[in-house]
């Protein structure tokens, strides 16, 4: 920025604040303020031009411009020249990580002209933005303000680079998260879910260098009850929310498998000498429980209840015994807990159980149960039958070989009625829930706000597989499909952090949409006009940006995101 002196054909001088700006690879000038004729700016102050000269230079002097004379070609023809600049947003938080350190110790090792961190920097952006395949989100780096230029070569070469450094990735992650915002990792939750294949076909193993490579695209129990091939996927979350690590599994592996060597992976990764797991009854197996003791672990799990096998009996009776709850004002809400003493692998361990009752669960399990018991009831005796043969279907049904005539029961007459046994069993656990710990030291109320903070992590899921759209998946080897969710990982992570500086005002689909509406466009003599919607505008006073103008110079765009 400079102070320019101009002369009309009259000679009459003229003073305005004149600033450089790039056009391309061309430096041109605007004129940020005409402040009027020399002469009359001298008129009370004979060294005015020298004085505004300094402050100028000193950055004193900061005018800014009100009116822009733009120039139109009537014809032009039809063209969309709208970026996006709302991914910067995420870039800052990106580039906050630390992960650039970790690719570019790699890039130097291998020599590689394939900048790693662009490639990585523009699937995280896009993931976060508009999930789309990694193709297609090469060919869509245009739609992004910046100067993306990757090739679709250039991003499948990363992503073994990627799957390669994944761990190390999330480390750097794990660092980065632990300094700004702060976690100890002595207590974290844990869950799992799939993810489909657009494929129908299972993996086959691999022999390799003589050894034999298990398949990792296998059917198993999908949540979202699909035919197609999956692999489950185990999350690690803190108590703020944050994802902290993930490993993935064989689609054949059932959940309660993955818990082991998920706890372990994320010990040694992260040097946790011991560790707190936060989980759900899935996870609740004797040999998970005896394994994490043995390594003087603890966790915290939900407990069976209900039904004749399976549920701890001690348990259930302490769960009836009307004595020592402690109900609200209410009395929609009650508690009470012990110290369990059990043997375990011919051990004796020491558990804390917590027995809750709800009104509003209570109320739905009996509506459930209603509408089982109605449907049951309209089933002919060989749609009954069909019930029993499935998983679960013959909970309220009870099946027997019986002569209606003699009363005599026969081998292959089935009749099958309602089992009213079991559903006055049932009835009296209506409301109830359990949870269990080894750290017996929790109080009641600890042990509920950590189980509650457990549906976090369902939150997470949703957010990789709606928001970001990460299944079905389309990549297929070992190596593009752990990018793939490094990828997603990194995307979460991101979206968390952003919605902890947001104090948790906005939703990710609000935050998302709100990054989408964040558009601009380029002006003449270097100003570019942008758009927002109303929750940007709102996100930005949050993040205490000033950015409520229509049309900004291309310098201030280019730190929209710092």
């Amino acid at each position: 920025m400079f102070v320019k002196v101009t002369k009309n054909r009259e000679g009459t001088q003229y003073v305005s604040i004149v600033e450089g700006y790039r056009d391309k690879d061309k430096v041109k000038h605007r004129t940020i303020k005409s402040l009027g004729k020399l002469k009359d700016l001298e008129a009370g102050n004979p060294n005015y031009l020298t004085e505004l000269k300094e402050d100028v230079k000193a950055g004193k002097y900061q005018p800014e411009p009100e009116t822009l004379s733009l120039t139109l070609d009537l014809k032009k023809k039809i063209s969309n020249p709208l970026q996006n600049y709302g991914w910067l947003l995420v870039d800052e938080i990106y580039r906050s990580l630390g992960i650039d350190n970790v690719l570019s110790r790699h890039r130097k090792g291998t020599k590689s002209k394939i900048d790693f961190n662009e490639a990585l920097r523009l699937l995280t952006a896009m993931r976060i933005l508009d999930p789309q395949s990694k193709w297609r989100s090469v060919q869509s780096q245009g739609v992004l303000f910046g100067d993306f230029n990757l090739t679709p070569k250039d991003v499948y070469r990363s992503l073994d680079t990627f799957s390669l450094l994944s761990e190390e990735i999330q480390l750097q992650i794990h660092h980065s998260v632990t300094s700004s915002v702060g976690r100890t990792g002595a207590l974290v939750f844990y869950d799992v879910t799939n993810y489909y294949f657009e494929t129908d076909l299972d993996d086959e193993p691999l022999e390799m260098d003589g050894e034999s490579i298990p398949a990792f695209r296998k059917r198993g129990p999908s949540k979202e009850k699909r035919p197609n091939p999956i692999i489950q996927m185990g999350l690690f979350m803190d108590t703020n929310g944050i994802p902290i690590a993930y490993r993935l599994f064989p689609g054949n592996c059932v959940d309660v498998k993955t818990y082991l060597p998920a706890v372990e992976q994320i010990k040694k990764q992260f040097g946790i000498e011991r560790i707190v797991v936060v989980a759900d009854k899935r996870m609740n197996s004797k040999n998970n429980i005896s394994e994490t003791l043995q390594k003087n672990d603890g966790y915290l799990f939900s407990q069976k209840v209900r039904g004749t096998r399976g549920a701890p009996k001690d348990i259930q009776e302490f769960a009836l015994d009307p004595e020592g709850w402690i109900a609200n004002e209410q009395e929609t809400f009650a508690k009470k807990s012990m110290i369990r003493k059990r043997i375990l692998n011919k051990k004796e361990i020491t558990e804390k159980i917590l027995v809750t009752w709800n009104q509003k669960y209570d109320f739905r399990e009996k509506v459930r149960r209603k509408k089982s018991v109605e449907y049951a009831e309209k089933l002919t005796a060989g749609e009954r039958f069909r019930m029993t043969m499935k998983k679960g279907g013959k909970r309220y049904l009870e099946v027997e070989s019986l002569d209606k005539e003699t009363g005599e029961i026969k081998r292959l007459t089935p009749h099958i009625s309602i089992d009213e046994d079991q559903i006055a069993f049932d009835e009296q656990f209506d409301g109830i829930s359990v949870l269990i710990t080894s750290e017996t030291e929790m109080s009641d109320e600890e042990m509920l706000t950590s189980y509650r903070s457990l549906s976090r992590i369902e939150d997470c899921f949703k957010v990789m597989k709606t928001t970001f759209d990460a299944r079905p998946i389309y990549v297929w080897t070992r190596p593009h499909i752990d990018a793939h969710f490094l990828v997603c990982f990194i995307s979460l992570t991101i979206m968390r952090l952003l919605e902890q500086r947001l104090n948790g005002q906005f939703s990710p689909e609000r935050i998302q949409a709100a990054l989408q509406s964040a558009q601009c466009r380029p002006m003449e003599q270097g100003y570019w006009e942008v758009f927002g919607n109303d929750d940007l505008l709102e996100i930005n006073e949050i993040l205490e940006k000033k950015w409520n103008r229509q049309y900004v110079p291309l310098e201030a765009l280019k730190k929209y995101g710092k």
